[in-house]
């Protein structure tokens, strides 16, 4: 009796894989190419199908398989579909091969997990043509003498430039926080300077028409003229000042209160007089007294920017 148990056990031990293979849900793995012919360097998708019980599950090869002699150049998988209790898993590997082989196969290994066993189910070898483009090379290459250059369009690089603009910001922003008061500074008394030596010329040259010509017309244009820069130059509306506010703003001085009353009896009065230095040393001194408001202005803005 206990020999017939010995006996029925060791053969219940020795069929439990059969049974546990019978178990297994019913799976289909198939893989091909979509094209027949491939040249080198070209792309190619080959599909890898699997049919299979909804319960069972099937892993299909990931970027790191080797799937010589072809390269991966992309993988795209699509959602399992469930069909009259048969699923479907598929996905489409993109390859590109190298090789120089005439016939090139390629056979790709799945996986399915059942019970935490793993089943390796490997497809049927499928391949395909390398198209031979170039049948003889001959020894030595014949070297093409002209080639025609194809016309490439230009193209803005918005990234390079932006970047460029960005760092000059910076650095112009630098440089205006490091020197920009100086740089301001000398350029108002760049300013002050050419505006000085235009108006001296002009007026040189409208008091010298007046020597010529004496006449009112002329001596109101250097006067307008006096008024113009010293609007300027101060900043304040000079020229819609009459001559007692002009005096009163320059602290009556003498220089041009005396030679505005001298132009003003010329002008208002329509005489010149018979001296006619008289109006001649007037356009002079205001001359000379617009140069000495320029300088004491130019030094203010020294002192101003030397203080800070």
């Amino acid at each position: 009796m206990f020999s017939l148990l010995k006996k029925t056990g060791g053969l219940f031990l020795f069929l439990l894989p059969l049974f546990s293979w019978a178990q297994l849900p019913a799976v289909k793995v198939e893989g091909f190419f979509l094209r027949d012919t491939v040249e080198l360097g070209q792309s190619v998708k080959y599909v890898l199908r699997s049919r299979h019980a909804p319960q069972a599950e099937v892993l299909f090869p990931d970027t790191t398989f080797r799937f010589a002699p072809f390269e991966l150049v992309r993988k795209e998988f699509y959602p399992t579909r469930t069909i009259n209790g048969t699923s479907i898993d598929s996905t489409i590997y993109t390859l590109r091969t190298f090789s120089l082989k005439p016939v090139q196969a390629l056979q790709l290994t799945a996986q399915m997990f059942h019970n935490g066993d793993t089943l390796h189910l490997v497809t049927p070898r499928d391949s395909v043509y390398l198209k031979q483009n170039v049948a003889v090379v001959p020894d030595p290459l014949p070297l093409q003498a002209a080639t025609q250059l194809r016309p490439v369009p230009e193209q803005f690089n918005y990234v390079y430039w932006a970047l460029g603009a960005v760092a000059a910001s910076i650095l112009i922003g630098g440089v205006w926080v490091l020197f920009g008061k100086g740089i301001n500074l000398r350029y108002k008394l760049y300013v002050l300077r050419k505006d000085q030596a235009q108006f001296q010329y002009r007026f040189q040259t409208s008091r010298e028409r007046f020597q010529r010509g004496k006449t009112l017309d002329q001596l109101e244009r250097a006067i307008t003229l006096w008024k113009n820069y010293l609007t300027k130059l101060e900043d304040i509306a000079i020229n819609s000042f009459t001559t007692k506010e002009i005096a009163s703003y320059y602290e009556e001085d003498e220089r041009v209160s005396n030679a505005l009353k001298v132009c003003d009896r010329a002008i208002y009065g329509n005489i010149i007089s018979d001296d006619e230095t008289e109006v001649t040393d007037s356009l002079s001194q205001l001359a000379e007294f617009s140069a000495y408001r320029y300088v004491l202005i130019r030094d203010s803005l020294r002192n101003v920017a030397s203080t800070r």
